[in-house]
């Protein structure tokens, strides 16, 4: 196979892939070297193509911007990488410094879209209009290009690439190109040059202009079936019915399909839905949607605290569970409403915990960074980098920025074995043998074509930029042919009418048959269905809260995110480490004062609430105080409070202590119980050395294992500790 570039031209389902995958077995029979180019999400179809064809090495999947990454990587060309929310920082920093005034984050990110297209297409600034809009995207496109000078974002990438020199190593035998509807000019030349030096197959639905195509393929006939359903709860019962008939074995009546083999293709919207009815069904529906870094465990948290009104379902996410229900039913929103709410209730110590908080200090990174740790966010520094950006385009107002960024940063899904429910622009370059499209309806499925904001459809014929393609090209025809062919056969369904009204099909279809039951929920109309109990993957946060797992599993769920021991104590009031010398303030109070005076050798070094990280478990320890090869180890109360440390309340400290021990630096550890306003009082032998028996930790120690080997479920365990929990018969069907 001679070096070239060798073009492909078909509809949708024509074959170009199969074509293309014919190309590479030959290639790789020969123990050749295949670099496949295609989107993200077509890697693991690709692999499973592959496979079924038999065993195979040397083949090789890349995105465009890794093959560009791999070039320049040879080259040793390579820069720092700035990402798509540092992408929109940095256009946020030079709006700010063109003058542009109080700059939002959705201006910068319209003028990041705008930038990332010219860059996309090789125009520079220097060819935009000086006037008007286009003038004003001209000055802020130079600003962003001098602010971003010794990093890459991701089209520089492309650019630098055409002009690195190519030393790829080892040299691949084919080069397949595969899955776009069409590629861009700067992605075309590359090609080009690539092609001078090993073969390149590129498939394309809409060919480039000026190009000549290798081979033409003719649309294959797909079938396809339409059929209409009276309203949206109907289609999507009636798709999880016919999917649970797909899926099962045909000795029950089913057709044995593998999950791999069926596909729905559903808006964006419906997919939540059918994600929460795939346990009342038994199906394993896997989401294929992109999530931004706010819509994970951990971003959830953290947006919930920086939302700007917040609201009862925050509080809950925060742990603020007393107030956050009243507030859920209530319907409140807003910290006006919610301090009155607080208030009304005598929850104002719960509210004033919640404002200490979401409240920045004077260091606001150090505040972040608490506020971050007192969430149990275990990847800070994913976060708190966007928190950096976020103070570089406003250091005096950066949490809405913060909050906006969470939302730049695209998450790919976790690659699933189960049934994939994409979006329509996942499901394009993938097939199976049944597809699924759902809300087969006008308008629905839809490229989005319009005007651009900054350069109009004639200004895209003038000059410099004739580059740009046009943005009203009606390629929707072409869109839904595709989505209309995601498998070898196609079930289109829609509603005859939504919340709206009637709705208009794109094309007409029958009603379908009926299916029988296909969940409990349906079958025994009587029994109640019963969601499953919530499982978590998540790691445990807090040793204290494997303890109370082995109370109740539930509320140990629900309380897992913050480490809520202490965080409403009066320690608070002190800093960490205490300085006496620091404290003037306190000094002058008339209960504090003297109680600082009289304790002051043991408060002066003594560090609060340290977090311990281990392996399998975290420590917080309450106070901690070194005195050379000594350790004093604080379990700090609330003011008349009695101790709390047997192994039924309490194991922190008892695995303090053992681990302490074990140091080579560590001769002692004295062990206190210490209340507000009190006197500091030792605990069992009080001083601890090397070889010294620990009782208590024959009790801690296997409720620790057994708490471990369980966690992950969380099934509610009723019993006289739930006089004590907040969370309001949370766990409990409501008779009224």
């Amino acid at each position: 196979m001679k070096p070239g570039l060798h073009i492909v031209q078909g509809p949708p389902a024509s074959g170009k892939t199969r074509l293309a995958l014919a190309w590479a077995l030959e290639v790789l029979g020969r123990r050749g070297r295949v670099f496949w180019v295609g989107l993200p999400h077509q890697r693991a179809y690709v692999y499973r193509l592959l496979s079924e064809e038999g065993a195979f090495l040397g083949l090789e999947f890349l995105s465009f911007q890794a093959l560009y990454y791999r070039v320049l990587a040879e080259a040793g060309w390579l820069k720092p990488l700035l990402p798509g929310a540092g992408r929109v920082a940095l256009v946020g920093e030079a709006l700010r410094r063109a003058g542009e005034g109080p700059v939002a984050p959705g201006e910068a990110r319209l003028f990041a879209r705008a930038i990332a297209e010219l860059k996309r297409y090789g125009i520079s600034p220097f060819a935009l209009p000086k006037e008007g809009e286009a003038g004003r995207l001209r000055r802020v496109y130079r600003l962003y290009e001098r602010l971003k000078a010794g990093s890459l974002d991701y089209d520089d990438f492309r650019h630098r690439a055409l002009k690195a020199p190519l030393r790829l190593f080892p040299w691949p035998d084919l080069v397949v190109v595969d899955g776009f509807r069409e590629v861009g000019p700067l992605d075309l030349r590359f090609l080009r040059r690539l092609s001078e030096r090993v073969p390149v197959l590129l498939t394309l639905e809409v060919l480039p202009e000026g190009c000549t195509p290798h081979r033409v393929l003719e649309a294959r006939p797909v079938a396809r079936r339409v059929f209409r359903l009276a309203n949206p709860v109907e289609e999507a019962r009636y798709l999880l019915r016919a999917l649970k008939r797909a899926l099962a074995p045909k000795a029950l009546g089913g057709e044995g399909l593998a999950p791999e083999d069926v596909l729905v293709v559903a808006p964006p919207e419906r997919i939540g839905g059918l994600m929460l009815l795939k346990d009342e069904y038994g199906l394993p529906l896997e989401d294929g949607r992109e999530r931004a870094l706010a819509e994970t465990e951990e971003g959830e948290r953290v947006f919930a605290l920086l939302n700007p009104f917040p609201t009862g379902r925050d509080l809950l996410a925060l742990g603020f569970s007393a107030l956050g229900r009243k507030a859920l039913r209530l319907g409140l929103a807003g910290e006006e409403a919610l301090r009155a709410l607080a208030e009304r209730e005598g929850l104002e110590a719960e509210w004033e915990a919640f404002l200490r908080l979401r409240t920045p200090g004077p260091d606001l990174e150090a505040w972040a960074e608490a506020a971050l740790e007192a969430l149990g966010v275990e990847a800070k520094e994913v976060f708190l980098s966007r928190f950096r950006m976020a103070l570089r385009v406003d250091r005096g107002e950066p949490l809405a920025w913060w909050r906006s960024l969470l939302l730049d940063e695209v998450l790919p899904p976790e690659v699933g074995r189960g049934v994939a429910v994409l979006p329509p622009l996942r499901a394009t370059g993938v097939r199976a043998r049944r597809a699924y499209v759902l809300e087969w309806v006008a308008g629905r499925y839809t490229l989005g074509e319009r005007e651009d904001y900054f350069l109009l459809e004639d200004l895209r014929e003038q000059g410099l930029l004739k580059g740009l393609p046009r943005r009203l090209r009606g390629l929707d025809p072409l869109f839904l042919e595709e989505l209309s062919t995601r498998g070898e056969e196609v079930v289109l369904l829609y509603p005859e009418a939504g919340p709206g009204g009637p709705v208009e099909p794109l094309a007409a279809g029958e009603r379908p048959e009926a299916l029988p039951p296909a969940s409990r929920l349906e079958a025994l109309p009587q029994a109640p269905f019963r969601p499953a109990h919530p499982t978590s993957p998540a790691s445990p946060p807090h040793v204290e809260a494997l303890r109370r797992y082995l109370e109740c599993p539930f509320r140990a769920y629900l309380e897992r995110y913050p480490l809520r021991d202490g965080e409403e104590s009066p320690w608070r009031a002190l800093p960490s480490p205490v300085d006496l010398g620091a404290l003037g303030g306190l000094f002058a109070d008339g209960r504090v004062g003297p109680w600082l005076r009289a304790h002051g050798a043991h408060l002066q070094g003594l560090r609060l609430y340290v977090l311990w990280p281990g392996r399998r478990y975290r420590l917080r320890l309450d106070g901690v105080r070194w005195e050379g090869r000594a350790v004093h180890l604080y379990r700090l109360l609330g003011e008349g409070a009695e101790p709390d440390l047997s192994p039924k309340r309490r194991w922190t400290e008892w695995l303090a202590l053992k681990a302490l021990l074990q140091r080579e630096d560590v001769e002692a550890v004295h062990l206190w119980a210490w209340p507000w306003l009190g006197r500091p009082r030792p605990v069992g032998k009080g001083v601890y050395r090397k070889g010294d028996a620990l009782p208590a930790l024959k009790e801690v120690e296997p409720l620790l294992e057994k708490a471990l080997r369980s966690w992950g479920a969380f099934p509610p365990r009723p019993g006289p500790h739930c006089h004590a929990c907040g969370l309001a018969d949370l766990c409990r069907k409501e008779e009224e």
